[in-house]
This record gives structure tokens, C-alpha cells and sequence, in this order.
């Protein structure tokens, strides 16, 4: 196949439809997420030299927005659709800001990381942006959620915690210029603040649902029920590293779309509130008119069951009609248990 530096942009766009078709496919091939990146990146290469009109006509911002959305979405995946990689999440996250320099996720994101590398200045930047962005930004998909918008602000008050701590340590090099008058306070509020913060992000960091509700727990507690899941009960782990579902000790890896569709299904389906394909529209790959054929919605469907049947699942989603449309739901054959950071947020945006 032809480099994209070399496809014209009717050629290019050929190539995007290409490419969403094999994501509806939803077959686990890695360079995918990848090179449909490549080709958003290449669009646009191209038409930021155009002119106002030739991008109006080639459907300049279409491309970005698209070109920023599989970032956010995709690029912890764009070595592999099955592991999560921190490292190219950052550098897609980073990516994205070029185009959309305002993203209040992005921003949470990467404050988010920052943190986790105990890099507090950075991070405390990266949380102040995403609040103050969060004020007038448009695009309700990438705004922060209730939840984000907590911890924001609780991620926010740690990293400020830990440079004033930081700071206050330094200051200990200058004994000779102090007296003991003016010798600052002492740290043990700070490291009370600090301590009492991080457990709060420690406990609640997962959240974790089964048919009864939620609940918020510990990353530590979500590594506990994978080794010693209850009987007849499915579990669905979106760890840090990969999405796991396991039943009986048999565990597989699933991709982002089958792994939060299984959820979808398992939390907020019944036999009374099936879901249709429109209802799942958030894990269909679409141009900007496009409907959604029946048949992919359940070829999809039928994936979804095969790669829960590799791990012998029961039979747990059941097919109807409904509103005359195909429509699928969790039938309560097996318990379920489903754990997730509690900011993380799904393609379907509804909250769990």
C-alpha cells in the first residue's frame, strides 16, 4: 500500500472509511488505532496550508475533531488495542493539545500521569488548566464529569500540598538566615492534609458495581476479587493495564468498545430495557451522516458473545425485538461484578 505522504486528500478520505469500516469489524488488529491517527494527522498537514475555502470544502474541522477524539479515546491503545501503554497515552494526549489546546480531559489527563510520576508542579498546572478550560468549553464530550471534576480539584489541592512541602524542606538549608522568631510553621499540617487527601484517593480511587450498586474501593481491593473471584459470577476489571473479564479462573483480554459494551450491557440492560443499536451508538465508528446497519450492530453483538464463550461465560445477553428494532440485554443468568477507576470515562458517557 501506498504512503499516506503520497495519497491525494480524496485518497486519504478513501482510506479513513477504509479503516472505520475494519474498527466496526471490531477485530483486535493492532496498527489500527494507529494508522487511522496517521491519516487524520495527514489530512491535516495538509489543509492548515490551504486556504480558508479549501478547508471549509475538505472538511477541515471534521478532521480535527476526529483526529483529537481517537487521540483521547485511543492513544493509551496505539501500540496495541489489548494493553495499555501510559507512556504513548501521554505523548497522544499531548498530541492533542496542539489541535484543541483548550480540552479540559486532556488537560486532566495529563495531570493525572504528571501525578503518578510524582511530578506535583506539572501536575498542579495541568488541574488548574482543566478547571479553568472547564468553564466555557463547548464540546460537552471532553468536558470533566462530576466525578473528574471532584478529583480535579482534590488532585489539585495534593500537588499544591506537595510543593509547599517541597518548598518548606529547602528552606531548612538556610538555618543562619532565620531566626527562631521567624522560623516558618511547622509541616505536620501539611503532612496531616496530605495524608488524609491520599486516602481518600487510595479508597476511592475504583469503583466497583454489581447488580445490587456501587461502591468505592482501592486498586489493591480490585487485584483481590481477580484472584479470588466469587462463584458463577463474571468479572469485568478495567485495570490499569488491560480489560480483563474472567469467570472460574479463565481470564481474556478485551479491546476498549467490546470491554465498555460488555458493561453497558451487564449495568444498564434487563430483559425491560434492552438496548438497540442506537442506544449503543457510541461504539460504532461513523462518518459524520452515517446510520448504523443492523448487521454490524450484530455482528458485534456476536463477537462480543464469542469472546466470552472462550472463557465459558454462560449465556448472559439474550436477543428481542424491541420498538421494531434488534435489540440485546443482560438476562441475569450469572452474577456480575464490574470494576473501573471511578474517573474514568466511558465512550457512552452515561454516568454508572
Amino acid at each position: 500500500m501506498r504512503r499516506l505522504s503520497q495519497m491525494t486528500i480524496d485518497e486519504l478520505y478513501d482510506r479513513e472509511e477504509q479503516l472505520l469500516e475494519e474498527l466496526n469489524s471490531d477485530e483486535a488488529k493492532d496498527w489500527i488505532y494507529h494508522e487511522i491517527v496517521g491519516v487524520y494527522e495527514e489530512i491535516c498537514r495538509r489543509l492548515s496550508r490551504c486556504s480558508i475555502e479549501e478547508r471549509k470544502e475538505h472538511g477541515f474541522e471534521y478532521v480535527k475533531k476526529q483526529l483529537v477524539k481517537y487521540l483521547i479515546r485511543y492513544g493509551t491503545y496505539l501500540k496495541t488495542q489489548l494493553k495499555k501503554d501510559e507512556r504513548m497515552a501521554k505523548t497522544a494526549f499531548q498530541k492533542a493539545l496542539r489541535y484543541d489546546s483548550e480540552n479540559p480531559v486532556v488537560h486532566y489527563r495529563l495531570g493525572f500521569l504528571a501525578y503518578k510520576e510524582e511530578e506535583y508542579a506539572t501536575a498542579q498546572r495541568y488541574f488548574e488548566k482543566a478547571l479553568e478550560y472547564q468553564k466555557g468549553y463547548s464540546n460537552p464530550e471532553f468536558c470533566l464529569n462530576e466525578r473528574q471534576l471532584y478529583y480535579a480539584h482534590l488532585y489539585l489541592a495534593n500537588s499544591a500540598l506537595f510543593v509547599a512541602e517541597k518548598t518548606y524542606r529547602s528552606l531548612e538549608k538556610f538555618p543562619d538566615y532565620i531566626s527562631d522568631q521567624e522560623k516558618p510553621a511547622e509541616l505536620s499540617f501539611l503532612h496531616e492534609w496530605l495524608q488524609r487527601n491520599e486516602a481518600i484517593l487510595t479508597m476511592q480511587a475504583f469503583t466497583k458495581r454489581t447488580s445490587s450498586g456501587k461502591e468505592y474501593c482501592s486498586k489493591e481491593q480490585c487485584e483481590q476479587v481477580m484472584m479470588d473471584p466469587p462463584k458463577n459470577t463474571v468479572v469485568l476489571y478495567f485495570s490499569d493495564h488491560e480489560n480483563v473479564v474472567s469467570y472460574h479462573g479463565r481470564k481474556v483480554c478485551l479491546p476498549r468498545d467490546p470491554a465498555e459494551m460488555l458493561c453497558y450491557f451487564l449495568v444498564k440492560t434487563n430483559e425491560a430495557r434492552p438496548a438497540t443499536k442506537y442506544d449503543m451508538e457510541a461504539f460504532f465508528q461513523l462518518r459524520q451522516d452515517g446510520d448504523i446497519p443492523t448487521n454490524t450492530f450484530v455482528q458485534k453483538i456476536r463477537r462480543l458473545r464469542e469472546r466470552l464463550r472462550y472463557v465459558q461465560v454462560p449465556a448472559l445477553i439474550d436477543s428481542c425485538q424491541f420498538r421494531g428494532e434488534t435489540a440485546y440485554y443482560y438476562n441475569g443468568s450469572v452474577d456480575y461484578i464490574v470494576m473501573y477507576r471511578s474517573d474514568y470515562t466511558f465512550l457512552f458517557r452515561d454516568e454508572l
